[in-house]
């Protein structure tokens, strides 16, 4: 065997840690290593900033709990089937505001926005008066309007990974929630007039959802 195969099967130990840093992250991290550039192209991290939006976020999420314990509580979905997942979704925002709440505390190192009077999402007046449909129809909107800001969040504006992590597994179940509501409205009540309403899923990338305007009351 040549003197130049037998170099060619040595790796320095700088391309082996290259090599094996491949396998585990992928063909980007291996290149921004080699020539410098940080993989991350996100600002500095800042738990400071990051709080401050979670605290936003948990306004959100506060204001879509008593947003549908209103339209309980007012009888607007007098359906039970309805009802019922309304108050569960009531229930997943719950959570992801105690969740929120708890890593702004706990893992950002802020105080906690104080949510306890933040009231509910403007209702429109065809929504008290429009039925079943128009409620839902009102839900999907505030379910997409979620989706999207944390969308924005994960995409541009969070930079710590404690809290893009907690918003990445929350982005899903509203979409969830708005899918569901986009199929009651198409399948169960024949509603027409939403989006792409051709099919039940209307776009392929979420990010390609028109973001609807916060309804006005």
């Amino acid at each position: 065997m040549s003197d130049n195969n037998n170099q060619s099967r040595i790796i320095s130990p700088e391309r082996r840690k290259l090599l094996q840093l491949g396998a585990l992250t992928g063909a980007a991290s291996v290149f921004a290593l080699a020539t410098g550039n940080k993989a991350d192209a996100r600002p500095r991290r800042s738990k400071k900033k990051d709080a401050e939006l979670f605290n936003g976020a948990a306004i959100l999420e506060q204001k879509a709990v008593n947003t549908y314990k209103a339209a309980a509580e007012n009888n607007l979905l007098p359906t039970k089937a309805f009802l019922d997942v309304a108050l569960q979704f009531a229930s997943d925002h719950a959570q992801h505001h105690d969740r929120i709440q708890k890593i702004t505390k706990d893992v950002l190192k802020g105080t906690p926005a104080d949510t306890s009077n933040v009231g509910t999402f403007p209702i429109p007046q065809n929504v008290l008066t429009g039925g079943e449909a128009e409620v839902i129809r009102y839900a999907l909107t505030l379910e997409l309007l979620a989706g999207t800001a944390y969308m924005d969040y994960i995409q541009d504006k969070l930079t710590t990974n404690a809290a893009v992590n907690v918003i990445a597994t929350i982005l899903p179940v509203e979409a969830q929630h708005a899918a569901v509501y986009r199929s009651v409205l198409m399948v169960v009540l024949q509603e027409k007039g939403l989006p792409g309403d051709d099919k039940l899923v209307p776009y392929a990338f979420f990010n390609n959802q028109p973001t609807p305007p916060l309804p006005e009351a």
